[in-house]
């Protein structure tokens, strides 16, 4: 898993690529984290996730505990560009009925 992350104004795009499990969640939790922490201007989180493949139950909870963290800054989460076999997991887990889904990054920059 890689994990990537530029603020734009009060947003933090999140670029992953690769497998999001129980392995690889940390520093993805890490990075979001360490953002908010050093910014507290900072609200929203954009999820790029082109290239993730794989996303398991670890994954789904460190993404949720990621819109919790935005929530409580009175911000939002919003995901882009699901593949296939992870848009069945969030299918699967619910996910689909709280984040926000788009094609683009500039369509989820539009909607925050």
């Amino acid at each position: 898993m890689s994990v990537s992350a530029k603020r734009l104004g009060r947003t933090l795009l999140v670029r992953l690529d690769g497998e999001l499990d129980v392995h690889s969640s940390e520093p993805f939790k890490k990075t979001v984290m360490h953002a908010f922490a050093s910014d507290r201007r900072l609200c929203n989180v954009v999820l790029l996730m082109h290239g993730v493949t794989f996303v398991d139950s670890s994954g789904v909870g460190a993404i949720l505990a990621r819109y919790r963290d935005a929530a409580a800054r009175g911000g939002r989460l919003a995901v882009v560009g699901l593949q296939v076999p992870v848009r069945r997991v969030f299918e699967l887990s619910g996910m689909l009925k709280i984040l926000p889904v788009y094609e683009s990054e500039g369509e989820a920059l539009a909607h925050l």
